[in-house]
């Protein structure tokens, strides 16, 4: 039989030096390569952090230069509203004590050569003003300027001068139950008042609506004073504290006599009263407006019913 040659022991010895330094060296390699990650992972996390500094020093930056910017824009924008007259380029010089000068007219004349100002209140008053000193520039003061007249205490105001003959409401009757404040009541407690004599119709006294918001369960009656309320308006129109028993069993809803504000356009012209309300004064005799709010126009009421 033949056998294997058996290794002698210089070459094992050899052997195992060489597996050994092999072992060792990848060994050494590992631990390098190791080192060097962890150092590249350090130098990455710095610069992340360099960066998001930078970023926030930036975000910082410009929100302060915007917070700046709107400041200035504000201040600026309240200069103009507050002075329209030195952003226009008007110079009203002051007047001395004893000259009769006056640059208004000649600033305002400048003024016009170039851009034009635009309509506001300011300008209109600067050229009324301009207006009247150049009238008055060479007209002296009379001296009986501010003496009090001889016969004041006998002046009369223009109102109580009525030349009109009062409603007698022939056409039939108006109610009317104000809703909102106080205010809007008033409103439409005039608006009332005054479609009543368009028409030619009774007005019953008025009532309040409660509402929800106000909370408040006033009457008429508890505001105003009743009787004054008739009698001072009786040379315009007739008024009556309530409906006539004939007309208190009508159910108006039923047979349309009733006018929401769903049914008048607002600020609505004395035609649409004449057009639409009058048949129905005609038909029913009654017409009872709920809510009027707004309902009636300023422009063009006649003169008599303005009164």
């Amino acid at each position: 039989m033949i056998k294997d040659p058996q290794p002698d022991a210089s070459t094992s010895g050899n052997l195992r030096k060489s597996v050994s330094q092999s072992t060792s060296s990848l060994t050494s390699n590992g631990s390098v390569e190791s080192i060097s990650a962890t150092r590249f992972s350090h130098g990455s996390r710095r610069k992340s952090k360099r960066w998001r500094g930078w970023c926030q020093r930036r975000g910082i930056a410009g929100l302060a230069l915007l917070v700046l910017v709107f400041f200035i824009s504000n201040s600026w924008m309240l200069y103009r509203i507050r002075d329209p007259g030195r952003a226009a380029g008007i110079k009203v010089k002051y007047l001395k004590m004893n000259s009769s000068t006056v640059s208004i007219k000649e600033e305002l004349v400048k003024l016009g050569k170039g851009k034009k100002p635009q309509k506001t209140i300011y300008a209109r008053l600067l050229a009324k003003a301009s207006h009247a000193l150049a009238e008055g520039q060479n007209k002296p003061e009379p001296k009986d300027l501010w003496v009090d007249h001889d016969n004041a205490s006998s002046w009369k105001p223009c109102a109580d001068q009525r030349d009109w003959e009062p409603s007698e409401g022939n056409n039939g009757y108006i109610m009317v139950t104000a809703n909102g404040g106080i205010n809007q009541q008033r409103v439409a407690i005039c608006n009332a008042v005054a479609v009543a004599r368009l028409l030619n119709a009774t007005l019953v006294l008025p009532g309040l609506m409660y509402s929800s918001v106000w909370r408040d369960a006033s009457h008429f009656g508890n505001i105003y004073q009743e009787d004054h309320f008739i009698n001072y308006l009786r040379p315009d129109v007739r008024i009556v504290k309530e409906l006539p028993k004939q007309l208190k069993s009508l159910d108006l809803d039923a047979i349309g006599s009733v006018v929401s504000d769903a049914d008048i356009v607002k600020e609505a012209k004395p035609g649409f009263y004449k057009k639409y309300i009058l048949p129905i004064l005609h038909l029913n005799r009654v017409v009872h407006f709920v809510g009027f709010g707004n309902r009636l126009a300023s422009d063009p009421i006649p003169f008599k019913v303005q009164m």
